[in-house]
This record gives structure tokens, sequence and C-alpha cells, in this order.
């Protein structure tokens, strides 16, 4: 039998009570990453809304587990981005803002910028497997833009591929870290249509000048390029968000 949430919203010193999301029983194994995938893909979806006040005690009865697996899993969203803890208080959903995304966006031209230096260290031969890596992501995702539809193309987050797989060439597993939980800010402005056909189409575009770019073995191409990617995408999607109340 599935329950509902009742939700305490803290705002202003007050506590609103909503009815929210159900939950699914879970089994009993790998119950902290189960218990963080439904979490955070329902966060990401915004079936708990921004500031919604997460239960320890009513997350854990609606999914059939105890208390620490959840609370463990929502440790885990918070170093993810995805819920912050306030002492005494309890553990809420993140509401992301317009300056949060202008904070992020620097953050990843400073990792990016970073990783074309690290470019400029390496020899042809070396960069081919991850160019053509690249050129598969790109490809396919070009493909499903063109052939299907824009959600078929953030379901599949192509983006994410193409940027990951260009970190990679940085050959720091902890900065690659960083950089895919920055990430998350993407899934909810994929999920409330902030992230548009004409900024895809555009955002391929500069996929494909930094594969060119690679392959010429141009640096100063490559920084140009990923420069210019990254600063048209804050601009769009801080005024995107903008127009969209400043929260996601």
């Amino acid at each position: 039998m599935l329950w509902c949430i009742r939700n305490v919203v803290y705002m202003n010193g007050k506590d609103d009570v909503m009815t929210m999301a159900h939950l699914p029983k879970l089994d009993n194994s790998n119950l902290v990453d189960k218990t963080y995938s439904i979490l955070k893909d329902m966060i990401i979806k915004r079936k708990f809304p921004p500031n919604h006040k997460l239960s320890i005690p009513d997350v854990s009865s609606q999914l059939g587990v105890s208390r620490t697996p959840v609370r463990d899993a929502l440790n885990l969203l918070e170093k993810d981005g995805l819920v912050k803890t306030v002492p005494k208080v309890g553990t809420f959903v993140t509401a992301i803002t317009a300056d949060d995304v202008l904070e992020i966006m620097d953050t990843r031209l400073m990792i990016e910028l970073w990783v074309v230096d690290k470019v400029a260290q390496k020899t042809a031969s070396s960069l081919a497997p991850v160019i053509s890596g690249l050129e598969k992501i790109h490809e396919l995702a070009t493909f499903i833009v063109e052939s299907s539809s824009i959600e078929a193309y953030h379901e599949g987050d192509y983006n994410l591929m193409f940027h990951m797989e260009f970190v990679q060439l940085g050959e720091n597993r902890k900065t690659a870290e960083v950089y895919r939980n920055m990430m998350n800010y993407r899934f909810l402005a994929m999920k409330t249509h902030l992230i548009n056909k004409e900024m895809v189409l555009r955002s391929l575009g500069h996929h494909r000048q930094m594969i060119d770019a690679l392959k010429s073995g141009s640096h100063a191409d490559l920084k140009r390029v990923v420069s210019e990617h990254l600063e048209d995408a804050k601009i769009r999607l801080y005024q995107n968000i903008n127009l969209n109340g400043g929260v996601i």
C-alpha cells in the first residue's frame, strides 16, 4: 500500500502542512543507493518542490526502511547540492536561484579552461580516443534533436555526457566528480523547460566547434569556444530563470 507524505515547509517561522507525493516500498538490498536514487529523481522532477521539508521518519516509513539509509541518502543529496540541512529545523529541498546559476557557470568555466590547459600538454594520439567519443556523442545528440524531440534529448542527457567526456581529459577524478555534482541544476532547468530547442541547437554548434578545435590542435580556438559556449549558456539561463520567477 502506498502512503502519502505530510510535508512541513518551514517559511518565515511558520509550518505549512501540505500533502505530497507517494513513495514506493523498497526491498532490503542496497538501501542507501535506492533511497538516494528515488529521492534524487523526485527532487529533480520537482515532485518535491523548492524548500520542501524532507521528514526522515515519514520517508523511512513510506519506503519501508530504517532511518539510517534515509539519513545517509540525505547526506549524499546534500553533497550534490540538492538538499540543505538547517540545524534543529530539518532538511529542505534546495531552491536554485538565478544567482546560483551564475556561480555554477563561472565554476564550470574555470574547470573547463583548466582542462584546455591540460589538453595543451597532450599528444594527438592520446587525444584521439576522446575526440572519437565526443564525436559519437555529438552525432547521436544531433540525430535525436533533429529526428525525435527535445524531451528525448534531455532524457538522454547528452549535454552532460559530452561535457563529462571533455572533463575526463583533465585526468583528475575529484575534479570530474565536482563537475558532475554541479550539473544537477541542469536537470531542474530541463524539467521546467528553461532549456529550449534554440539553446540546445546553439549548444550543439559550440560542441562541434570544440571537437574541431581539438582535432586541429588549436588550443587558442578551443579556449575561445569553451568560453563563448559557457558564457552564452549562462546569460540565457539567467534570463530564463528570472523570467520564470527567479527560482527553479
